[in-house]
């Protein structure tokens, strides 16, 4: 697709002029004095910004969505106390309006086709002149409808333009100069590591309130998580897999590199995340390669704290990466001789998405990420249980009816009621079964049903962020817990509730989403948490502005914020029933630890 102005392709170069900040020069620049980095620093952030690969163009126009708002202050040295700071103040009365400058569809790495299909991620190839930043790029390989209609989009639909050649990002700012540090929020999408993009959301909100939002895509389902003995083979690490959470590395690697021409401060960065997001940002904290690119982290309903497959070993719940990897391939490539590498990176990507779908066993979402020695060296759970996870701020929590509306899947094949409910129970959980029914009561189909949703919202939502607050608590960052509990104004409020999904409208300038119709109210809480999020990114402390005293957690106070139809703190949320889950997953964990592994 052409989306340059003045060239229509890119242009091949050598590794090095593929990381030079200034586009497209062969010669590499000497280094910047300090008084002459000073005074590039004070330049204004214009229309037209150079980042590595080249010169993109990108939009401007008026932002400000509540109120003009000064840029936070510069981040606190270490161990400081910021309780009460806030991040914004209104402007004096007269003052010019903010004006929101947007860049997008950046190339941040290189097209992963051809031979860089599955590959680890690539520096990005420069291009010459000056590149069209006004629109997203294409949005990564993916299926179009994940089967829950409260999600999928309705079927006239039009549908963005999907690309293996996806690795792009947005940048949203008000700031007005280089030099103004504003702190920087990495968003990272969800949609099960299989949909998605980073063009979904809008920055503008949190823009307006004070901080440089980035968003972006990654690889996803198989063309993103893929692990393979020959990938093992030809990569210098000796792994494969996880090449989606590569490419997320990549991504903030550029926004250390960039961000400061956007008036970011590449010294703090905050990576946000809702869903696979949040696994995704818990992830990053536990990885090393991830280590020192952010700074704060904040994980929305959901997290990777369960029992994790192993890139070359099986477990009692999963066989290895490596041999699925097999088993996907031979999948795809059917009766044809040449089984090889080579030979699976030349089917068209329509055929690898439509094998990825034709079999639970390589579509379900705790079968694609995976130990892999390099991204992951244990799983994420055991890396935070061992402390060794980023010790950075941390903000986490989820939503009181995560499981309302996402349960539909799990009926079309597992059935509904009392039939339904145990054989989900058994499949996830069978080392707790005959304790379940005393924590969940299905002793109807209707019953059962709310069971169910109880169930998988405290599986799959409540537990991990819970785990995830607890297993910062050694280290010296603080960590805080929050569950939203007000439900969005949507016709089917009643029956879906605080449904998952449900913060990012009131992040991301989306109060209308899911055909919404936004109150006041609704708009008020937006503002909150849009300041609430970007005083955290500032100051690694939710604390201040109208916000009750929210304490940080700990073992002992298991404190959380209710955001809801009354802001207020509370502790102890649902403990009983996500001690069950603690304990089954212990168990697995042990028995995985000790015992055979199977022939799977």
């Amino acid at each position: 697709m052409n989306r340059c102005q003045e060239v229509s392709s890119r242009v091949a170069m050598p590794a090095l002029i593929a990381v030079t900040i200034f586009g497209c020069s062969e010669q590499t620049p000497r280094p910047a004095s300090p008084d002459a980095e000073r005074g590039a620093m004070a330049e204004r952030v214009t229309q037209e910004v150079a980042v590595t690969g080249g010169v993109i163009r990108g939009t401007v126009g008026q932002g400000g969505i509540f109120m003009r708002r000064a840029s936070p202050s510069r981040s606190p040295a270490e161990g400081s106390s910021m309780r009460g700071a806030s991040p914004s103040r209104s402007p004096a009365e007269g003052s010019a309006p903010a004006v929101l400058r947007q860049y997008h569809g950046i190339p941040y790495a290189a097209a992963p086709v051809g031979v860089l299909r599955w590959a680890p991620t690539a520096p990005v190839t420069p291009w010459e002149g000056v590149l069209d930043a006004r629109e997203p790029g294409p949005i990564c390989i993916q299926r179009t409808r994940v089967g829950v209609p409260f999600y999928d989009p309705p079927p006239d639909a039009e549908l963005p333009e999907q690309s293996e050649d996806c690795l792009t990002l947005n940048v949203w700012t008000e700031a007005e100069r280089q030099d103004e540090r504003r702190p920087v929020m990495v968003w990272i999408h969800g949609g099960g590591l299989q949909a998605g993009s980073g063009s979904e959301q809008s920055g503008r909100l949190l823009a307006g309130h004070g901080a440089v939002v980035v968003t972006f895509n990654y690889r996803l389902g198989r063309l993103g998580f893929l692990a393979h003995p020959e990938l093992t083979a030809e990569n210098p690490d000796g792994v494969s897999g996880n090449q989606g959470f590569r490419d997320q590395v990549q991504a903030l690697e550029w926004v250390r590199d960039n961000i400061a021409r956007f008036g970011g401060d590449p010294g703090n960065v905050t990576i946000f995340g809702e869903s696979a997001g949040a696994y995704s940002v818990s992830v990053m904290q536990a990885s090393p390669r991830a280590r020192g690119l952010f700074h704060r982290a904040i994980g929305q309903s959901g997290g990777g704290f369960q029992p994790m497959s192993h890139r070359t070993e099986d477990r009692t719940y999963a066989p290895s990466a490596e041999k699925l990897g097999l088993r996907f391939a031979a999948a795809v490539l059917g009766e044809r001789e040449d089984r090889s590498l080579a030979a699976l990176r030349e089917v068209p990507a329509a055929a690898i998405l439509a094998t990825a779908e034709s079999s639970p066993l390589f579509n379900t979402y705790e079968f694609l990420p995976t130990v892999d020695g390099d991204v992951l060296t244990a799983d994420v759970g055991a890396t935070f249980a061992a402390g060794r996870q980023a010790d950075v701020p941390t903000m986490v929590g989820s939503t009181d009816d995560e499981g309302d509306a996402l349960i539909a899947h799990f009926v079309r094949f597992m059935g509904a009621g009392q039939a339904g409910f145990a054989t989900f129970a058994g499949a996830m959980l069978p080392e707790v079964t005959d304790e379940i029914e005393a924590h969940y009561a299905p002793a109807t189909d209707a019953e059962a049903m709310r069971s169910w949703t109880h169930l998988f919202t405290d599986l799959t939502f409540t537990y991990p962020m819970r785990a995830w607050a607890r297993s910062m608590e050694p280290l010296d960052s603080d960590a805080w817990l929050y569950w939203f509990t007000w439900h969005p104004p949507i016709t089917e409020a009643d029956t879906y509730g605080a449904f998952h999904g449900a913060t990012q409208s009131y992040l991301f300038d989306g109060l209308a989403r899911f055909r919404a119709v936004p109150t006041d109210a609704d708009r008020e809480l937006a503002r909150t948490m849009a300041e609430t999020w970007v005083r955290f990114a500032a100051t690694g402390n939710p604390n201040g502005g109208e916000l009750p005293e929210w304490p940080a957690f700990t073992a002992e106070n298991e404190a959380y914020l209710e955001l809801g139809a009354t802001i207020r703190t509370g502790d102890h949320l649902r403990i009983p029933d996500i001690a069950l889950i603690e304990r089954a997953w212990a168990e697995r964990r042990r028995a995985n630890a000790l015992g055979p592994r199977p022939d799977a």
